[in-house]
């Protein structure tokens, strides 16, 4: 009977002991999940309009927590241009030097659930393709990581380059044409005049390529086929 009441007691303990864990571990979690929380993403694009890419690079910041978050700042830590600064970035860092703090231009709160983008701006000083990572502040002075890239594929990331200009016109046809690189992509605009001899409405069209070598062959292909064909009014668009 002693020996039952023993193994009787070991047992109920034992779920005591689980049971406290389990409740502690559960209480752990709502206290996490009350606690302000963001994520934060890079996101690198490009807005384009009569074969111009604007650059519309930005950073995401959602919040994932309960509890409403106040932003204050993004930070950009800048690589320093020398070496030896740069093996003490850190110190430089914690000091204000290649750093660069950018203000929203209006309150955010955010709440759970909520995003905000923010269009990413920095001066000339500080160039995008030289910032090592990047945090966002909230007002009561906690940061959160932004995912970042690597100084080569953030490089590659914004690359914006014109490459080529094309233009012909006669009495009655104009066209032209812009090539240029953004991004991870090439592009192709041409534009034209919708009626022969009206030069008051013109027509456009976009093209997207993967890599050079399929840029080339479309332009070769508009420059000597499409364009003389265009000019002589044997097509009335570009293809």
């Amino acid at each position: 009977m002693i020996q039952t009441l023993a193994v009787w007691g070991a047992i109920t303990g034992t779920i005591g002991t689980l049971t406290g864990v389990i409740s502690l571990f559960l209480r752990y979690k709502a206290h996490k999940r009350d606690n302000p929380k963001l994520k934060c993403q890079s996101i690198f694009s490009f807005e384009h309009s009569s074969g111009i890419a604007r650059a519309k690079h930005k950073v995401v910041i959602r919040s994932v927590g309960r509890r409403p978050v106040s932003i204050d700042y993004i930070r950009y830590y800048v690589k320093p241009e020398r070496m030896h600064h740069y093996i003490l970035r850190w110190y430089f860092w914690a000091h204000g030097k290649w750093v660069y703090d950018q203000k929203p231009k209006h309150s955010i709160n955010l709440t759970e659930g909520k995003k905000e983008a923010i269009l990413i701006s920095l001066p000339n000083v500080f160039p995008l393709g030289d910032v090592i990572k990047v945090k966002v502040f909230d007002q009561a002075g906690t940061s959160w990581r932004v995912s970042w890239y690597s100084l080569r594929k953030l490089k590659f990331l914004i690359r914006n380059e014109p490459l080529d200009q094309i233009e012909e016109s006669n009495s009655r046809q104009n066209c032209k044409v812009l090539g240029y690189l953004a991004g991870e992509s090439f592009y192709l605009s041409v534009s034209w005049n919708k009626k022969p001899g009206q030069n008051d409405v013109f027509l456009s069209k976009n093209f997207k390529f993967k890599n050079h070598d399929e840029y080339s062959k479309k332009l070769q292909c508009i420059e000597e086929s499409q364009i003389q064909k265009f000019l002589n009014e044997e097509i009335k668009q570009f293809h």
